[in-house]
């Protein structure tokens, strides 16, 4: 089979200049002083194509520890907000570990064990760190589930965006620009007042997802079927962290560096990141016939 080298050229020079031209455009934001200040969503797709760059021109090793970072931030922004007491610390000090342990199972590509890290072996430790805090048993119960609650979103629904990048960086950059299209999408639709945010999510997806077939790869069928995955799923996210934040006593018109911020930029992302990734996987048969390389 003859490859293209200016397809190949091209898969690998889009990403660098759609990060250089979104930097620049979140540059000229913090210029203006606050007069116009950028939504936050913006930042964080920033720091995943840079993860994607990184990925393609270095390594994936480094840019799969950046991965890391981002959930150590929401997952320690989510544990100021939420009403945990001195005795949790064990169980909040094993859920920062469980970052490390599922990121080295992504970096060797052990999906059989990724898949159960957080659901069955954190998710058991978990309870029996925080008992062991609190043998009084007085509000355990609670602290539980807040603390695995912050665990399965913030990181092991966010990591799958990480493996996601071990097979294949356009695919990542499809789930960025998609979940994207979708928030803009929503505020389109709130200043217009005509047409639903859901519907001009859809249009939009639709052709993002058609459009980047060449460079995806991902057949004419799923990506019809993408393209309205994505916006359902992008909204039961911004949903429900929407009650959370209520709940929470957070206010999206006044989202603050570490009361609400990081929660509020990636909620499009937690129910999307998961589902894309495995109905892909399976589509796209990852690590069976089809190599990382063929991407």
């Amino acid at each position: 089979m003859q490859v293209d080298p200016f397809q190949v050229g091209w898969k690998l020079l889009a990403p660098v200049l759609l990060l250089l031209l979104l930097g620049l455009f979140l540059a000229a934001t913090r210029l203006t002083r606050d007069r116009y200040r950028a939504p936050g969503y913006l930042g964080y797709f920033w720091i995943f194509l840079f993860i994607c760059v990184v990925t393609d021109f270095l390594s994936f090793t480094p840019a799969v520890w950046l991965m890391a970072l981002v959930s150590f931030r929401a997952l320690r922004e989510y544990f100021s907000l939420v009403d945990l007491r001195l005795e949790d610390r064990w169980g909040v000090l094993g859920s920062y570990l469980s970052i490390p342990f599922m990121i080295y199972l992504i970096q060797i590509d052990w999906y059989g064990f990724f898949i159960i890290s957080i659901p069955v072996y954190v998710f058991i430790i978990v309870p029996f760190l925080v008992a062991l805090g609190d043998n009084r048993g007085r509000g355990s119960l609670l602290s539980i589930g807040a603390i695995d609650f912050g665990l399965f979103f913030f990181v092991y629904c966010l990591g799958h965006i990480a493996y996601l990048a071990f097979y294949s960086t356009w695919l990542v950059l499809l789930l960025l620009l998609t979940v994207t299209a979708c928030k803009v999408a929503s505020t389109l639709a709130a200043k217009l007042g005509r047409v639903p945010a859901f519907i001009l999510s859809c249009v939009i997806c639709l052709a993002l997802t058609l459009g980047l077939r060449s460079l995806t790869l991902v057949p004419t069928g799923p990506a019809i079927f993408l393209g309205f995955l994505v916006p359902l799923l992008a909204q039961m996210g911004d949903y429900t962290i929407g009650v959370l934040e209520r709940d929470l006593g957070i206010s999206t018109e006044d989202l603050e560096p570490g009361r609400g911020h990081v929660l509020d930029s990636l909620e499009s992302f937690l129910f999307t990141a998961p589902i894309f990734f495995h109905y892909l996987r399976w589509v796209m048969k990852f690590g069976d016939e089809i190599n990382r390389h063929a991407f």
